[in-house]
């Protein structure tokens, strides 16, 4: 099983927000340093368990619905508004997911970061938790 985390902002400090292109799409994605080799290389699977964080703060967990692909492989029909917060390209990794947004008392933290392959147990184990959660409600 793997896991990976989303980060909802951009820029320098954090002022580009994506999280609501991310709830209106069911979808989340990311710019990936190196550009399309690594988006190759950084490759998940349908079943993957996602983190999406707006800044610091973890505020829903997901179900990736598709194995990743560049953005530019999905049909998604974007409003200008968010077309001009986005790059439509082959080297932005994403997949379209099932979101579960958290309420606040079961925010948590994140760590800066697009996008990363999560390793900590005890991350893992909350999200698995979040999950199973949100899934019944």
């Amino acid at each position: 099983m793997q896991y990976v985390k989303f980060g909802s902002r951009r820029g320098k400090e954090g002022e580009i927000k994506l999280l609501d292109i991310f709830y209106n799409h069911n979808i989340v994605f990311a710019e990936v340093k190196a550009g399309v080799q690594k988006v190759k290389e950084k490759k998940f699977f349908k079943g993957t368990k996602i983190m999406i964080a707006d800044g610091l703060t973890t505020v829903a967990v997901a179900i990736a619905k598709t194995d990743s692909d560049s953005l530019d492989k999905f049909d998604i029909k974007f409003n200008k508004n968010e077309i001009e917060r986005i790059n439509i390209s082959d080297w932005v990794i994403a997949a379209k997911v099932k979101i579960y947004k958290l309420k606040e008392e079961d925010y948590f933290p994140a760590t800066i970061g697009k996008f990363y392959h999560i390793k900590n147990k005890d991350k893992i184990k909350l999200i698995d938790e979040l999950i199973e959660k949100y899934s019944k409600e």
